[in-house]
């Protein structure tokens, strides 16, 4: 029984997760109501976003959606800052764990209201905006591999308000990088006894799933129907933090 909630919450999360991120806010909590802790729990999603984002790169790129030039730098980015998050990761506390999380949240609130436009064309940018940008996103790819929740939203942010990208095109350019930053703490969790074998192999086959179908969803559907997802997931998750005090 608890195999068929792994994958249906896989499912659930990988859909997210390749439309605009996200995933790892449902995952998460649920995993923690199984019975897992939530080093554990951050651990299995990040193996399942390794899925996750095998399925959404291959759509995006076929679909020619991953501005590559630029896809290459963010890596690089967060395959350093992948390694840094996971190294503080594994001394933290549940308790400062999950305080991260919340945080994570309510800083991707104001950047809905910033402009009606945004994310819905493609807007020029200053080269200081996208130097900001860019050590934005290495501060989320050490956070990303910290609290496991949170850096593909917040990412999918920076892509929109600091180099001007529309929603769809712009989630799709941060996939490469969110791949490292997804295998590089798995494997670090798998070597400090963090990741079970057959839990950690349902939610991949999960995630996999679902990074397909959201993708492919995302490409469908356009920045409009896609940014309107965006706005729910994130309104949703203040909504449970605000009135619930917590994660889970």
């Amino acid at each position: 029984m608890q195999e068929v909630l792994i994958f249906i919450v896989g499912l659930m999360a990988g859909f997210l997760g390749a439309t605009v991120g996200g995933g790892g806010f449902l995952s998460i909590p649920v995993l923690i109501l199984l019975g897992f802790t939530p080093q554990a729990s951050i651990a299995l999603n990040k193996v399942g976003d390794i899925g996750t984002f095998i399925s959404a790169v291959g759509k995006y790129w076929k679909s020619k959606k991953i501005n590559w030039r630029l896809a290459g730098k963010i890596a690089i980015v967060y395959i350093i800052g992948s390694f840094v998050g996971t190294q503080i990761m594994v001394d933290l506390s549940s308790q400062v764990l999950n305080i991260l999380i919340a945080i994570s949240i309510l800083l991707a609130v104001p950047f809905l209201f910033i402009s009606k436009k945004m994310g819905l064309v493609t807007i020029k940018v200053s080269k200081t905006r996208k130097v900001i940008g860019f050590v934005l996103l290495a501060f989320l790819s050490i956070m990303g591999a910290i609290v496991g929740a949170g850096g593909a939203v917040m990412s999918t942010m920076v892509m929109l308000v600091f180099f001007g990208y529309e929603i769809v095109k712009g989630h799709a350019t941060t996939t490469p990088s969110k791949f490292f930053s997804a295998l590089i703490p798995s494997v670090v969790y798998y070597s400090y006894g963090f990741v079970e074998i057959i839990p950690a192999i349902v939610i991949f086959v999960g995630m996999l799933i679902g990074g397909f179908l959201g993708a492919r969803t995302a490409i469908l559907e356009g920045n409009r129907w896609i940014k309107i997802l965006f706005t729910v997931v994130v309104i949703a998750l203040v909504f449970n933090l605000v009135f619930f005090n917590q994660i889970s």
